[in-house]
């Protein structure tokens, strides 16, 4: 299930980016949240009215903190010349989920993370590496690269909070469906008003960018997010961010093959430092799963 979900949020940067062409940022983001949170509601309404106050509180709660980190990555997309590289930066959502579990709920911290730090460190270094006019290279970190970099750690808060506010043993538990169909509304709603206040409506839009709105509403949102929320619930929050591991991959190669992407050599070396920092991140977990599975054997 992970690597579909892996897949499935790959192809909705690749939706997202096309239908950027005419929509304004915000105003994609609202609609395609508020439309994929209906399709959730229909789909689960039973289960919806049995939610809880308390449940929708940190529900709502959780949607929110995702909502305003959306609007940050959303206009680093809009800004950016390759999704892949832009994957790649978010990617690092698993490096920084233990150092917001020690932040705020006093998660021990790994020697796997401290040596992670390193590649990933250089890796955003190197992505941010150009060459000037007279063939110096500068270090320029653009505002796309910041506002993904804001964003990851928008991501990872949530991830934290959501493993750790819906198991039974930290608050009211939850099923998968309802919880996402909370979270996608809450979303919905602050790119509304965000979008009310900033943005107005396209002069216009084709019935291409409209397909490229309900792809990612039906497939990259709602299929995605009631998979990705219930491996949340059952996974502890270091283990879940396994299901972005593949994500930036797969981004890298559907932006090469469909929005003809190409990446500077330093780009490609920054994410390949990227990746290799979630390895070592990742190795003990791997391991240990090896072992396990070789035992059984």
């Amino acid at each position: 299930m992970l690597v579909c979900v892996t897949l499935v949020a790959a192809a909705g940067w690749v939706f997202t980016k096309n239908a950027l062409a005419e929509f304004t940022p915000h105003t994609f983001l609202a609609i395609r949240f508020s439309l994929a949170a209906l399709l959730l509601a229909i789909l689960c309404w039973s289960e919806l009215k049995r939610t809880s106050q308390a449940q929708f509180i940190r529900a709502f709660g959780t949607g929110i903190l995702l909502g305003l980190t959306l609007l940050m990555w959303i206009l680093a997309l809009d800004q950016s010349d390759s999704i892949g590289e832009g994957a790649f930066i978010v990617s690092l959502t698993v490096v920084f989920v233990p150092l917001i579990g020690r932040l705020f709920f006093g998660d021990d911290l790994t020697t796997g993370l401290l040596l992670a730090l390193i590649p990933a460190v250089s890796g955003l270094a190197l992505l941010s590496l150009n060459v000037d006019e007279n063939q110096a290279l500068i270090f320029s970190f653009e505002r796309a690269h910041l506002l993904f970099l804001l964003s990851t750690i928008g991501f990872a808060l949530h991830v934290t909070f959501t493993s750790k506010l819906f198991t039974k043993k930290n608050g009211p538990s939850i099923s998968a469906m309802p919880l996402a169909t909370i979270q996608l509304a809450a979303i919905g709603l602050v790119a509304t008003i965000s979008a009310l206040m900033t943005e107005t409506w396209p002069a216009e839009i084709s019935a291409m960018s409209w397909f490229w709105v309900l792809c990612s509403a039906v497939i990259a949102t709602s299929l995605r997010f009631a998979l990705q929320t219930k491996a949340l619930i059952h996974l502890n929050p270091s283990h879940a961010t396994m299901i972005f591991m593949l994500e930036p991959v797969w981004v890298g190669i559907l932006g090469a093959l469909f929005l003809a992407e190409r990446m500077t050599e330093n780009q490609v070396l920054g994410c390949v430092l990227i990746f290799s920092a979630l390895v070592v991140y990742r190795a003990p977990a791997f391991l240990t799963f090896w072992r396990r599975k070789s035992a059984v054997f």
